[in-house]
């Protein structure tokens, strides 16, 4: 017991520290947004254009020339298209964050956390803007609003952390073992067709994987799987979560979080002469 009170005086005075550092996590966050677009025309605008080619291209493929009987389409592949953008943007960009600062990490002392940090904040400022189109695909589907929309701010905060964590954990590997990001290119591929981005849920609940329901072991292995069906179930649906479904989910958020800036304040000392 006093082993873990320890461990977490030690991760609390490590995070009053970082927080002290608000200023260079608000700049590079700054930094993050401009540079992403700069030199584009159409800058922000992209955050919203980018999720509607998808919606185009999913609907051509699922609509048209291999049809399913999903109702709300366009809703509920907009639903699955921008929190899993959210999710790639936030892992691929934090994994590069520390090393494609190497002056920085080398020259300046400050928290190397923000850096990831920053990252998965930019990521998350585009996706809170891209949330708008939901709002607008709401009436033009037929739904409104319901009071079950106020899970969206929880739901959206437990995702962070959980992006966050992964991506503490991912740029602190990766400065020792580069190979890291082409890895999770082919992890990421693989997370894709095992999240219900253009399918529903229920397709999982169906399929049994030996002794297991492959439904029921995606609700526990695959927090991404779980936002998606929530954000789906309050909007679409218009069902309340189930608590204790949901209550495991942001479990494993908060837990992948702290395992992450454990392992990266544990590394974060040999940065400098890795890089």
């Amino acid at each position: 017991m006093s082993v873990a009170v320890s461990a977490l005086n030690g991760m609390s005075a490590k995070l009053g520290e970082s927080l002290q550092y608000r200023g260079l996590l608000r700049n590079l966050l700054a930094r993050d947004l401009t540079v992403r677009y700069k030199n584009s025309i159409l800058g922000f605008l992209w955050t919203l254009l980018n999720p509607l080619f998808q919606l185009i291209v999913f609907t051509i493929v699922f609509q048209v020339l291999l049809p399913q009987p999903i109702e709300h389409f366009a809703l509920f592949i907009l639903l699955g298209i921008l929190p899993w953008t959210f999710c790639t943007s936030a892992i691929l960009t934090s994994i590069h964050s520390v090393v494609g600062n190497v002056d920085l990490v080398r020259k300046v002392y400050f928290p190397r956390d923000v850096l990831p940090l920053s990252a998965v904040l930019a990521c998350l400022v585009n996706f809170v803007l891209a949330l708008s189109l939901i709002f607008v695909m709401l009436p033009l589907s037929g739904l409104s609003l319901t009071p079950l929309a106020l899970w969206l701010p929880v739901v959206v905060l437990f995702q962070t952390l959980f992006l966050a964590g992964l991506g503490l954990l991912l740029a602190a590997v990766n400065v020792f073992f580069r190979d890291t990001e082409a890895i999770m290119d082919v992890v990421l591929l693989a997370w894709f067709f095992l999240t219900p981005v253009f399918y529903p849920l229920q397709v999982l609940f169906d399929k049994e994987v030996g002794p297991f329901n492959l439904g029921r072991l995606m609700h526990v292995l695959n927090p991404m799987a779980s936002f998606i069906s929530t954000y789906r179930l309050v909007l679409i649906d218009v069902s309340p979560p189930d608590l204790a479904f949901l209550g495991r989910t942001f479990a494993t958020s908060i837990g992948v979080f702290v395992l992450g800036y454990i392992v990266f304040k544990a590394l974060e000392p040999r940065f400098g002469e890795e890089l």
